[in-house]
């Protein structure tokens, strides 16, 4: 089948045939390409049916916003810094600590009391822990 093109600047005012497309003589990764195109097209095509284009352009900001958000909590993790990881595991062992010392509080009294003379008295004369 031949396609005929006319063109208007052309002095002789001929009809120049054009060469054929033919599916044997496109190159492959053309044909690759249309069909990838044509199936997406009909994926995009099931999934907006019955929707506005408004309804589509929200969700499309949303999708983008969420992956967005996504590559920087990736880009946060890799970015920090030997300091920002020293300060993080300083704080962690801070509050580790509260937690024995509230837990501490919450013992009663005698054993305290107990703790802290374990702790002052000294080994006696023979070595032995008093």
């Amino acid at each position: 089948k031949l396609l005929w093109d006319y063109q208007e600047g052309d002095s002789s005012n001929l009809i120049r045939p054009l060469k054929a497309t033919s599916v044997i003589t496109t190159p492959e990764s053309h044909r690759e390409l249309h069909k990838e195109l044509r199936m997406t097209h009909k994926r995009l095509d099931r999934q907006t049916k019955g929707k506005t284009e408004l309804q589509r352009v929200l969700e499309k900001r949303k999708w983008e916003q969420r992956l967005k958000m996504s590559r920087d909590q990736e880009e946060a993790k890799k970015k920090t810094s030997q300091l920002h990881q020293e300060l993080l595991k300083r704080q962690q062992r801070l509050e580790n600590l509260e937690k024995d010392q509230k837990s501490k509080q919450e013992e009663p009294e005698f054993i305290q009391v107990k703790e802290r003379l374990r702790k002052t008295a000294g080994p006696d004369a023979r070595g032995k822990e008093v």
